[in-house]
């Protein structure tokens, strides 16, 4: 019984802690002047395969209603006006089976980031991409 006890205590301190997400902002995502094939800044580097927390406004990619496996996460501070930039958008994948509704105003979403020059027929559609874990 106490070799079983000390085995499970031991097997406890082998498995990682989940750690709090890093919060990160879209004045940290958005602040250079993205051009494609571009070295991207080790500043927004150093988030890539974090978990992360993003706040922002939420949207479809493709416009239309009902709840989603997709959406795009679009920087809070440009009010949803006019077209943003493309690292002022977060592409968010929510788990696998799961969906969610488009929530209105601010929403802060956690999971992990990926950070890379996504292309379809040889042109940049997107930067950052994000499994979503939370939202609230």
């Amino acid at each position: 019984m106490f070799r079983q006890a000390l085995l499970l205590t031991l097997l406890g301190l082998l498995v990682p802690a989940t750690e709090d997400p890093v919060r990160v902002g879209f004045s940290e995502l958005a602040n250079f002047e993205y051009t494609p094939g571009m070295q991207l800044p080790k500043e927004i580097l150093k988030y890539n395969a974090r978990r992360v927390e993003i706040s922002g406004f939420m949207k479809r990619e493709d416009g239309l209603d009902g709840e989603t496996e997709y959406f795009l996460l679009i920087n809070d501070a440009c009010g949803c006006n006019g077209t943003p930039k493309l690292n002022e958008i977060v592409f968010c994948a929510m788990p696998a089976g799961q969906k969610t509704a488009i929530r209105p105003g601010t929403v802060h979403v956690t999971g992990t980031l990926d950070i890379s020059e996504e292309k379809e027929d040889g042109v940049v559609v997107s930067l950052y991409g994000l499994e979503v874990e939370s939202i609230r």
